[in-house]
This record gives structure tokens, sequence and C-alpha cells, in this order.
């Protein structure tokens, strides 16, 4: 980037040159011989910028730095990335995309990894049992967060209190272990075992984290065992579109009167390979209107980029 900014100022030094050419050759009456000399050394700046420009076409040409055009989409705060199947990573926003914010219910991706990792999920239909002593209902709760479930169907419905009572089975020691093979954002506990993701100022991830661990995953790659990575991408919850399929996982949370942090995290499954997303947005609003929002945002972008379309939008 240095070479590149120093190549584009050339031209400028070149015209200081050639007026104090000219004006020590009006001096001493060589003005020809100057302007032939400053001409040669224009030349030269010319042909590094060009060389310059080239370099920068290719690499929009690549994807390479490319921006998301999202105007029109949202006024709220937000982000989304997106890697393509050969590697090349486009994002709406550099300052945004990396900044880390807590996961929320994004989190249980990797608990559940976790959790199948260690042996306490056997596959995506493993019910994950509700413990009503530790975690009674509440009347705000949707419908189903208060009974055993399939991880699958856990996982579709974002079943909190199911999570949390994994978390516990998991344990601190092994929670902390993975968090930092993995690398998991800012792998920070603090806030409590069973919410750590959720509230208290710990756990935090960027856009752009969410994208590089999510690629992992779909690769095989992260340091837990392949069985473990297998039952989690089974067990995200997708959406077909045209041609396509949306694997998502949803991410909802706020601290006291703060904005919602609200999350969609996944990939889209294409016939060219699978693009890997991660998208958020802030919002003051109510939650319904949050999530609502939340959808409009990520699956809008989506659509923009031609990637992802619902059979009935």
């Amino acid at each position: 980037m240095a070479d590149r900014d120093h190549a584009l100022q050339q031209p400028m030094r070149a015209m200081l040159l050639i007026w104090l050419l000219l004006a020590a050759a009006s001096c001493r009456g060589r003005k020809a011989e100057a302007v032939v000399v400053a001409e040669t050394v224009a030349d030269a700046d010319a042909d590094a910028v060009a060389e310059t420009e080239t370099v920068a076409e290719a690499e929009t040409d690549a994807g390479l730095g490319a921006r998301i055009d999202v105007a029109g989409l949202t006024d709220l705060p937000s982000c989304i990335v997106v890697r393509a199947p050969d590697g090349t990573t486009r994002q709406s926003d550099d300052v945004g995309c990396a900044r880390r914010l807590r996961p929320a219910s994004t989190f249980k991706i990797p608990t559940a990894l976790i959790g199948a990792d260690v042996g306490l999920l056997d596959g995506p239909d493993t019910v994950m049992t509700y413990d009503a002593t530790a975690y009674p209902h509440q009347s705000h709760w949707p419908d189903g967060w208060d009974r055993d479930l399939p991880l699958r169907e856990a996982m579709r419905i974002s079943a909190v209190p199911l999570f949390r009572r994994l978390a516990t089975q998991i344990g601190a020691p092994r929670m902390q272990t993975h968090l930092d093979a993995l690398g998991y954002g800012n792998r920070t506990m603090t806030g409590g075992l069973d919410r750590f993701w959720l509230e208290g100022g710990g756990l935090a991830i960027s856009a752009v984290e969410q994208v590089d661990f999510l690629s992992r995953l779909l690769a095989g790659t992260l340091p837990v065992s392949a069985r473990a990575q297998e039952i989690v991408r089974a067990a995200l919850p997708t959406e077909a579109g045209a041609a396509t399929t949306l694997h998502w996982k949803t991410g909802t949370a706020r601290e006291g009167k703060a904005p919602w942090t609200a999350w969609l995290v996944g990939w889209v499954e294409r016939a060219d390979g699978a693009h890997v997303f991660a998208c958020w947005l802030e919002d003051p609003g109510d939650f319904d209107a949050v999530r609502s929002h939340r959808m409009a945002f990520c699956k809008g972008a989506l659509a923009r980029l031609g990637l992802f379309t619902a059979p009935d939008d």
C-alpha cells in the first residue's frame, strides 16, 4: 500500500521538478535541455502510475478489498462480510466489520461443537434435557424453551436454557480450553459459565472472525473431532432458495437499555460452492422489530449480491 501511495504521488513530484528545471534553465540558457530531462522523469512517473493502476484493477477484479453496497438497506449501524468459495472476502465496512460484539445465540454453534467434541452430544438428533430447577419457565420465553428437544430443533428455536445447561455440563476448564484452541473472538468467559456470551461484558467476536470460524467449520479444519464438526453442520437450520440452500443461525442480545445486537451468520450453498457470511446490526427498537430489521438487512444484502433469494421474496 505504501508503494502504491508513493507511486500515485509521482506526477506531483514531476511537475515540481519541471518547474525547478525550467527556472534553472532560463537562468543558464539551457531551457530546452531542462525540458527534455523533465519530460523523461514525467514519463517514468507515468509508467509507475499506470503499473499501480493495473495492480489496483486486478485486485478489484479479484474482489480483494471490494466493498459490499448496502446503501438503502438500513440506516442502523451494521455490517456484512461474505467469503466466496475461492477465499475472496468482501465486506460492507472495514471498521464496523472488525468491531467485536457479543455473539449472543450464534455462540450456540461453538457450544454444540464443544459439547459434541467432549461426548455430550452424539448426533444432530441427540435430545437436550431441560432443567426446570436451574432454569424455571419465564413468561417471555418463546414456545418450546421449557422442554426436552433434539439438538437440531433446539438450534432452530434457539432454546437458551438448553444451551445454558449444556455449558454447565461442559464445565469452565473444558470450555476455556476449547475457546482458546478455536481462537473464538476474545476468548473471554467473564459473566458466568452459562451466560458469558449473552451479558456481563464477556465474550465478543467480530463479523470477520465469525466468517473465519465458520469457514473452518465448513472445511472441517477446526481443532476438534471431525464427527463434532459434522454434527454441528447437520444441526444448523436451513432455508431453501432458488437452487441454493441457506444454512443459518441467529443471535440477539442486549444489556440494560443499550441497543440490541442482532446477528445472522452461516453460509449459502450454491452450485459454485459455499459462500460464508456474517451479518449484524444494532437496533434500539423492540425485540420483534429488531428480528424483522435483521432479516430485511441481511437477506437483502445477500439478495443484492445475487447469493440467496427466498422463493416468496
